[in-house]
């Protein structure tokens, strides 16, 4: 398995590789905890948090916020723009957009009418 800032690539059962892109909580394990061997429990006392907001960000059940990443960007020497940017695009990739329902387009010069 490879890994990057943004996708993991997998083999899969017949030996094909698929990508899918991680988590911002994905990679603060795998890019940074890891590497750096820092627990969870040694980076929310850094942040000053409880252990299970750093849990729940490492098992993708917590997005990160803006508090948040300006607290992991304190604490690993990154930006919080980093953090958002991750969590953005995550948050796009996986967003489905069947939810929405129909939109209608705002042109200029046309009335709008009542849906």
């Amino acid at each position: 398995m490879s890994t990057s800032l943004t996708t993991t690539v997998d083999e899969t059962s017949a030996g094909a590789p698929h990508s899918r892109l991680s988590t911002p909580g994905e990679i603060l394990q795998e890019e940074f905890l890891e590497p750096l061997g820092i627990s969870r429990y040694r980076l929310a006392k850094a942040m000053g948090v409880e252990q299970t907001a750093v849990g729940e960000i490492v098992n993708g059940r917590r997005a990160i916020s803006v508090a948040m990443a300006y607290r992991l960007a304190g604490a690993l020497g990154t930006t919080p723009q980093f953090w958002l940017g991750l969590q953005r695009d995550y948050d796009l990739m996986t967003f489905d957009t069947s939810q929405l329902g129909p939109i209608v387009p705002l042109t200029a010069g046309r009335p709008l009418t009542q849906a």
